[in-house]
């Protein structure tokens, strides 16, 4: 049987249902039924009827479904390493050890765990998402995964030198940073008792430090030992740009506790880099005391440059921060207000008629005891007899501390160029690194516990934490529309006049923040929110159950929302 359209002098179709046979040389045409009053519409479902097929009201009546997992989030993330071409940085070969440390750079981007936690989120017997599948990793085990990052921290020179060639460049800014953390068990070959950032007590500490591009993308990170200081870890750092990366001059970004007169007289000027950092509480006491009027030096401006005996050869830029000033009088008052309470009760002790305090010793412990409760003590002039106490403000320093409220002060080797709100700005983007150990140190991507003991799973470790984060870095920049972040904030950098007062929202981004939308009407969220969201975006592998010549699989994809939509829109990826 099939359905034979019949055309009509008015342009419509008479629909007939016939059958047809042969008879001697002839064909024979029987009509069986006219359904043309069925509408031309269902035309084509009824043909097909007819040639066989089937009337469904359910996928899983024509389907087998092989495969349900979560796919977005996975898509987003591996499409986003094949823009920055990170499989081919891992290795040039597409080997298992490169999809190895693809899936667990993608699992912290994604669902930061533990390894053997990670094993199970790679493995195709235990995985949520499509990692496995679109990695082709099959089974894993936390054994694998230890391998690839034996072979990773075998890489890791060659990785970084990768970057640097990419991010970096002659002349260009090299920001640097520490930060420390701790490991767990007491058996790590990296971890040393030292300047513990976290307060952890009975955890080891390990120093970090990350090198980043002027923009605050991450090139570098190293390992050292718990009981290292930050000024000793320069050094390396140094000779990783000039030997390792090739660079012969570039601008070296540090604060004042790594970029000190020792380190850049000793390790940094003779090997010809330029630098930049800030200057200590007492050398800022010096330069200011040395002005002929050091209290209206900022009446006009908040920033200055200035030059100093001490500092002969150096740029020295003095920037007053109003807020800050005002915030650090107001607590130094609170703080010996608090003080002078407390002595008032010790000066009445000593002068009650009955039982009074006499022993000059126990005054002294007990003057001792308030003065560092509220670590003032410096502003004050005791005066302690036997059966004698009184007290008064020195105000020789007070004076020299509400000259140096909300003050601070660049250093820099460049003498010419760039202009002084430009150097601010360049020190100033420090804050980005510190951006990035906040990303590895907290519930983004948590660099802790660290359960490792040998030094190159360790360094292997620290390595997959910072490429996590670069692929997160550059997450940011392109799906800023969808998040509350900042869009464009390099030129927004650049073209900020005040550079001492906190930076202020644009209206853009407080419109997002008031309205929770962009300028799409689009709902905007954090990143781990959109994240989430995507993650709804399954991928289905299904099998027809009807008889055709190849059972191929069949891959599909659930509806996608508008902003799953959008997400992929902006990175240029596809979803499937």
């Amino acid at each position: 049987m099939y359905l034979d359209p019949i055309p009509n002098r008015n342009g419509t179709f008479t629909y007939l249902i016939r059958r047809s046979h042969r008879l001697g040389n002839n064909i024979v045409k029987t009509t069986l039924a006219n359904v043309t009053k069925l509408g031309p519409d269902i035309m084509p479902d009824l043909q097909l009827l007819l040639r066989g097929g089937k009337v469904v009201t359910n996928i899983r009546d024509v389907f087998d479904v092989l495969s349900n997992k979560a796919h977005g989030h996975v898509a987003v993330v591996l499409g986003m390493m094949d823009q920055l071409g990170l499989p081919a940085l891992i290795a040039p070969k597409n080997t298992r050890f490169r999809r190895l440390v693809l899936g667990m750079m993608a699992a912290r981007v994604l669902q930061p765990a533990s390894k053997l936690a990670t094993s199970r989120l790679l493995d195709q017997e235990s995985c949520s998402t499509t990692l496995n599948a679109l990695l082709g990793l099959k089974r894993v085990d936390e054994d694998h995964l230890y391998e690839a990052m034996d072979m990773l921290a075998q890489q890791k020179s060659r990785i970084e030198c990768a970057l640097a060639q990419k991010h970096l460049g002659e002349g260009g800014l090299v920001l640097y940073d520490t930060t420390s953390s701790y490991v767990e068990g007491t058996q790590n070959e990296w971890a040393a008792d030292g300047y513990h950032r976290d307060k952890k007590k009975g955890k080891q500490p390990i120093v970090i430090g990350l090198m980043t591009d002027g923009r605050g993308c991450p090139v570098s990170v190293e390992v050292f030992p718990g009981n290292t200081s930050d000024t000793a870890t320069l050094g390396t750092q140094i000779t990783k740009i000039q030997k390792t990366f090739g660079l012969q001059h570039v601008v070296l970004v540090g604060d004042r506790g790594i970029l000190q007169q020792k380190q850049i007289q000793q390790e940094v000027l003779p090997v010809g880099l330029d630098w930049i950092t800030g200057m200590r509480k007492n050398e800022i006491e010096g330069v200011l005391l040395a002005q002929n009027h050091p209290r209206s030096l900022f009446d006009e401006t908040n920033l200055m440059e200035v030059e100093h005996q001490d500092f002969p050869h150096d740029r020295l830029i003095l920037c007053r921060h109003p807020w800050q000033a005002q915030h650090h009088r107001e607590k130094r008052e609170a703080l010996i207000a608090k003080t002078k309470e407390k002595l008032d009760v010790i000066v009445a002790a000593t002068q009650r008629e009955k039982r009074a305090l006499k022993d000059q010793v126990v005054i002294g412990l007990r003057v001792g005891k308030v003065a560092s409760q509220y670590k003032v003590n410096q502003y004050f002039l005791f005066d302690i007899r036997e059966g004698f106490f009184s007290y008064q403000l020195n105000q020789t320093h007070l004076q020299k501390a509400e000259a140096l409220d909300g003050l601070y002060a660049i250093r820099s080797s460049l003498k010419k160029e760039p202009q002084a709100p430009d150097l601010v700005r360049n020190y100033k983007r420090l804050a980005t690194v510190e951006m990035a150990f906040r990303a590895m140190k907290s519930l983004s991507l948590p660099i802790r516990p660290i359960h490792h003991r040998k030094k190159a799973r360790v360094e292997a470790h620290v390595l997959l934490c910072m490429l996590s984060y670069y692929v997160q870095y550059h997450l940011q920049q392109k799906l800023a529309p969808l998040l509350f972040a900042e869009e464009d904030l390099e030129p927004k950098r650049v073209d900020r006049h005040d550079l001492i007062t906190p930076a202020k929202p644009t209206p853009q981004a407080r419109k997002k923040a008031t309205t929770k939308k962009n300028e799409q009407k689009r709902q905007v969220k954090s990143l781990e929110a959109l994240m989430e969201e995507l993650s709804g975006l399954n991928r289905l592998v299904v099998q027809p159950k009807i008889a055709i010549k190849e059972q191929k699989e069949v891959i599909m994809m659930d509806g996608q929302t508008p902003i799953q939509k959008e997400a992929f829109k902006l990175l240029n990826i596809q979803s499937l």
